[in-house]
């Protein structure tokens, strides 16, 4: 017997894409819980997960992830300060804000996120923070609230003793904060199917690659039916290109990932101060096009165009007039939105220039931006090869191994991005 049918029922219960985590780290899960349940073989193991539903949950404690920490990214937790204050704040007649982290992991999330509203301005009394996770573990360890050094790492968003007190070795989240997150443990579509219940903000962060499209479908649904009208969702970097643009309006702010709900939402609301494009390196800029369908040239961040790919035969003849180099001509194309021609461009420059980190880093983007990630994988570590500190090779290299569940390598390469920090 082969995984195929454990996958299955993985994929039928919670909708886990069995090819992002990977046959080999699958594989290691059943086995390690095969062995500890006594099982003789994988068919008696698959009749234990149909019948016991308590080995179903070790199962799933296995696979899943739940790699986090405060204020992880940083930049959301910044805007949804922003946010509160200069819009929450000022809407007349507000109550208090709903707010749902899921998957809330292990806790850090949804504590930064009432952490950030405290220093908003918003007293605790205004609001309540929803967090839901899959695993018994992790809530277990979010209720308790202590917290060790690794779930620190990075830079510091707030100093630590306003909000944590040291205990031992570690620290404990204040009570005010504790008190201010609900946890349940269980299944988003399952603990939402008959809810009414409305949130002014949706975390929903790194799920969304973890899952099969029709499950990934079912979530989005359900997401956009708890959000409240113009309310907001927030989803990883590796996720944007999942998110329907005719359901929810992306808010382009660096290193944020954040949308607003579409059916509520007028075109003229598109130039408020939290929703006009700021002007962003060419590090942003390369980093959000690719994960959002949206692709500006490495080199030329004000211009920013869809990336659908337009046969070569309709491809402007201006622009090969214009472009002194492959390389310019593959920017070019890639702002025109002729990603394939872009893809040409480059790999011809390459032939000719082939220790061109900055190339080699764009044809990786173009590669992303079309789909192809393993190609475009070997073109990042091109990259990195001959340029170890390039920053745009190492962040989008380092999210393509978190969408495929590479925790480990990810993580290595956001420790080499906080030292050029």
């Amino acid at each position: 017997m082969t995984l195929e049918p454990i996958t299955a029922l993985l994929s039928k219960c919670i909708g886990v894409d069995a090819k992002i985590l990977g046959d080999r780290a699958l594989g290691r899960a059943v086995e390690r819980r095969r062995m500890a349940c006594g099982a003789s073989d994988l068919e008696a193991y698959l009749t234990l997960l149909q019948t016991v539903p308590s080995e179903f949950d070790a199962l799933v404690e296995q696979i899943v992830i739940p790699e986090t920490w405060f204020f992880r990214d940083r930049k959301p937790f910044d805007f949804l300060v922003d946010f509160v204050r200069s819009e929450w704040l000022l809407k007349p007649g507000t109550t208090r804000l709903q707010v749902l982290s899921v998957p809330c992991a292990t806790g850090e999330e949804p504590y930064s996120i009432a952490i950030a509203l405290l220093e908003a301005g918003l007293a605790a009394n205004r609001f309540d923070i929803d967090a839901i996770d899959l695993s018994h573990i992790s809530i277990a360890k979010a209720q308790n609230a202590i917290y060790g050094k690794h779930s620190f790492r990075g830079k510091e968003w707030i100093e630590q003793h306003r909000y944590f007190q040291p205990i031992e070795s570690k620290y404990i989240v204040c009570s005010k904060v504790r008190d201010a997150v609900n946890f349940q443990q269980g299944n988003l579509l399952e603990i939402f199917a008959n809810s009414s219940l409305q949130y002014d903000i949706i975390f929903c962060r790194n799920l969304l690659i973890y899952i099969e499209p029709l499950a990934c479908h079912q979530i989005l649904n359900t997401l956009h039916r708890l959000l409240a009208p113009e309310g907001l969702l927030f989803v990883g970097a590796s996720e944007m290109g999942k998110i329907p643009s005719d359901r929810f309006l992306y808010l382009r702010q660096p290193f944020t990932f954040a949308y607003r709900k579409m059916d509520s939402v007028s075109l003229r609301r598109c130039t408020t101060r939290l929703e006009r494009p700021k002007h962003e390196t060419a590090l942003q800029s390369a980093f959000l096009a690719s994960q959002s369908g949206i692709f500006s040239a490495a080199r030329s961040p004000q211009l920013t165009i869809a990336s659908t790919a337009t046969p070569r035969s309709s491809i402007p003849s201006t622009i090969n007039a214009a472009s002194p180099s492959e390389f310019q001509k593959a920017k070019a194309f890639a702002d025109a939105g002729h990603l394939e021609a872009a893809i040409d461009c480059c790999k011809a420059y390459l032939e000719h220039h082939s220790t061109n980190a900055d190339a080699y880093a764009l044809l990786g983007t173009l590669y992303e931006a079309t789909a192809r990630y393993e190609q475009g994988e070997r073109s990042f570590q091109k990259a990195l090869y001959l340029q170890p500190k390039h920053d745009e090779a190492l962040m989008h290299l380092a999210l393509l191994k978190e969408s495929r569940g590479d925790a480990i390598g990810a993580a290595r390469l956001r420790q080499r991005m906080q030292k050029l920090q």
